[in-house]
């Protein structure tokens, strides 16, 4: 089922994440200096510096995954054992958002690696280092980010309801894949339309996914 409010929680995670990788910019061009040298970057910028997105980050992840589950269980008209279905929003966004924020740093970590030489190679200026550095703390990264996670929350929390359900009152759910079934559907996710997920293959299933789920009762 569709996330109601997508549009408005994909611009708040957007604006969070833009904000803080302009934060971080800054710290990296601070640690860098005039002329930049790699080697004053501390390790634990690399390591540890995803951790106060993090912070930010994670409450709106377990917003989106609590909004999905409750609006899955008004869809199904059954309840459920909300404390778990709490303790699973809360122990999915903290992973995840780990588990996103460090690859980003990663990424980073890679692209700056790269970048940094070429102020010594093609006699940039600091300002000529800034801009081609943007791309790895752009705001085109931050909405790519937001668009990306908020599916997979909202797909995560419906999930965790449906497993509750099975759990508590024996229904068995399949999965089925949704696009929105226009001329906007990639084809990567477009023959998926309708069909039974498999395998746990659900979406996002590329950056910029916004395919969800929808629910099949199937007797035993």
């Amino acid at each position: 089922m569709e996330l109601a409010n997508r549009d408005e929680v994909e611009r708040r995670l957007a604006r969070v994440l833009s904000r803080d990788l302009r934060n971080e910019m800054g710290r990296l061009l601070d640690y860098l200096g005039d002329p930049p040298d790699l080697s004053r970057v501390p390790a634990d910028y690399w390591q540890n510096g995803w951790r106060g997105l993090q912070k930010d980050v994670e409450p709106i992840l377990m917003d989106v995954f609590l909004q999905q589950a409750e609006a899955a269980m008004n869809s199904v008209g059954v309840g459920t054992d909300w404390a778990a279905v709490n303790m699973a929003a809360s122990n999915w966004a903290r992973t995840q958002g780990e588990t996103v924020l460090k690859e980003l740093f990663n990424r980073t970590y890679e692209g700056v690696s790269v970048t940094v030489p070429k102020f010594f190679e093609q006699d940039w200026t600091i300002g000529d280092l800034s801009t081609a550095l943007e791309r790895w703390y752009s705001p085109v990264r931050a909405e790519m980010i937001a668009v990306t996670e908020t599916t997979r929350a909202a797909v995560e929390g419906e999930v965790a309801l449906m497993r509750e359900l099975e759990k508590e009152s024996g229904l068995h759910m399949v999965e089925i894949w949704l696009t929105n079934n226009d001329e906007r559907v990639c084809p990567i996710c477009a023959p998926r339309n309708g069909k039974p997920i498999v395998g746990g293959n659900r979406p996002p299933a590329h950056p910029r996914c916004r395919c969800m789920i929808g629910w099949e009762h199937v007797k035993q």
